[in-house]
């Protein structure tokens, strides 16, 4: 009986140990991690100066309402940071990493950019080969308006845009433009997808449950007037990274 005893106590114990070596069960890869408190969680660009979220810190702090009544997504790309507000009430600061090119505007198919912009979700994927997926309306008619004029899509597919952003429901992602541009899990660390925004998975679940397919999404530079986007060059750095896979749906 003793040895019974003794045996489910190693069992149980081996058990604990390796749940608590093995984490919490989260794909993410094991990358350095953003912390918050080197990141300057409320510089907003002048661009985006106008909500009034300085009184209301208190709501980082809480659980959210699912849905979140009148929510609203802010990327600031130099900031590598996504703030999600109700209303103009801030409820959220997420870090997040973009692409290979995280500052300048997407222009085409595989440029390894960000779209910027006003856009809003037009899908939600709760199946995402990145864990869960909010889609982006990126072309926005905007977009399509400058890719028509380029050259790199057709009247006809700049008038598929235009009806789809028009009627709220999801652009052409398969034109020269690009698309499939989305919020997605799969970890932090460094700018690995190819133009998406990815969070930490506990961060993107938690958006996912909280918004709707419409809510809007403005995605902005973060530049001053002053400050022009620079193209990536190979470095050092870069090149060791050149070996990691810039993964996403773009």
């Amino acid at each position: 009986m003793r040895r019974l005893v003794c045996r489910l106590a190693c069992i149980i114990f081996l058990s604990a140990m390796s749940i608590a070596l093995s984490g919490c069960g989260d794909k993410e890869r094991k990358l350095p991690r953003y912390s918050l408190k080197s990141v300057p969680l409320f510089d907003l660009s002048r661009s985006y100066s106008n909500c009034r979220w300085r009184n209301n810190l208190k709501y980082l702090y809480q659980p959210l309402p699912k849905p979140l009544k009148d929510a609203k997504i802010v990327v600031n790309k130099k900031r590598h940071i996504l703030y999600l507000f109700s209303g103009d009430t801030l409820m959220r600061i997420y870090p997040v990493n973009l692409g290979p090119d995280p500052l300048n505007h997407k222009i085409r198919a595989g440029d390894g950019r960000t779209p910027e912009g006003r856009y809003f979700i037009c899908n939600k994927n709760p199946n995402s080969k990145y864990y869960k997926s909010l889609g982006i309306s990126y072309p926005s008619k905007e977009d399509a308006k400058r890719g028509l004029r380029l050259g790199f899509i057709t009247k006809k597919q700049y008038e598929a845009i235009v009806y789809a952003i028009d009627h709220g429901k999801r652009p052409p992602w398969f034109t020269r433009l690009g698309g499939a541009v989305c919020i997605h899990g799969g970890g932090i660390g460094w700018d690995w997808t190819r133009g998406c925004i990815a969070l930490r998975n506990a961060d993107v679940q938690e958006l996912f449950e909280v918004t709707r397919v419409g809510t809007p999404v403005i995605i902005i530079s973060g530049l001053s007037k002053r400050e022009k986007p620079v193209t990536p060059k190979p470095s050092l750095i870069t090149t060791a990274n050149s070996g990691r896979k810039h993964r996403s749906l773009d």
